[in-house]
């Protein structure tokens, strides 16, 4: 039985250009598949250690994967031996998009990177409605790192700063995000110079979380008395969220 997982999860997980993945890493996915998540974190962390593969992305791939189903796993004991298991895949797949300097592995990825993405969403909304700002800090400090030009990343972060009393900050956060924006609709162009440039669709996640945040931030904003401020948020996620009966609702509401 492991050997025919080995050889349908290396299809399913091989990297570009038809290559298999390297097989010293055979190990860790039969281990993934067959729920065996401490044995592969241990054997990843080996990898990470030794001079040769510390620098390799994969190992760092199959932490972030081992730990987030640790998360997902109704096995109380599991769960309770790593309380910290999302932060810690996030942590990991933040390394390990780093490592891939050339993008090779992390286009095979991008499902898990969503699954991951919408674990840390809801997790960090559970923060906000707590009222627990840092903690909800750092999950979208996280998302931020995922993809360093995802708009939603940075209009929530730019919340939980604001209701953390951090003014300037939520302001910078905010800021970053009209820009990446601006690069979506077309108002800030390629040949200006950005440090953030979107050229990609949002996925569904992001989609959702931008509106969503857009609607929250401006209409606080504006019970704040900072209309201003509410108005050129949402004019800047106006051409994105046109005719989405909600946004519209709160636009004209706030824009008229």
């Amino acid at each position: 039985m492991h050997c025919v997982w080995a050889v349908i999860c290396a299809l399913l997980f091989s990297i570009p250009n038809g290559q298999a993945q390297d097989p010293k890493y055979d190990r860790m996915l039969e281990d993934l598949v067959d729920g065996k998540y401490e044995r592969v974190l241990f054997r990843a962390i080996g990898f990470t250690e030794k001079e040769n593969t510390k620098k390799d992305p994969e190992p760092y791939a199959y932490m972030a994967r081992a730990y987030l189903k640790i998360h997902q796993s109704d096995d109380p004991a599991l769960k309770e031996s790593y309380p910290k298991a999302l932060k810690e895949s996030l942590k990991y797949c933040t390394k390990f998009i780093k490592k891939d300097k050339e993008v090779e592995y992390v286009p095979d990825l991008l499902d898990f990177i969503e699954e991951l993405r919408a674990e840390a969403i809801a997790a960090a909304d559970t923060e906000m409605d707590a009222e627990k700002y840092t903690r909800a800090k750092s999950l979208y400090a996280y998302l931020s790192k995922l993809d360093e030009t995802d708009p939603s990343a940075y209009i929530w972060l730019g919340l939980a700063n604001y209701y953390a009393r951090s003014t300037r900050d939520a302001q910078e956060n905010w800021q970053t995000a009209l820009q990446l924006m601006g690069s979506m609709t077309g108002r800030i162009s390629a040949s200006e110079e950005t440090e953030l440039y979107r050229d990609e669709p949002l996925t569904e996640s992001m989609q959702a979380l931008l509106k969503t945040g857009l609607i929250r931030a401006a209409e606080q904003l504006d019970a704040d008395g900072q209309r201003t401020e509410a108005i050129e948020l949402l004019e800047n996620g106006l051409p994105i969220f046109e005719g989405d009966r909600s946004f519209m609702v709160t636009y004209g509401a706030i824009v008229g």
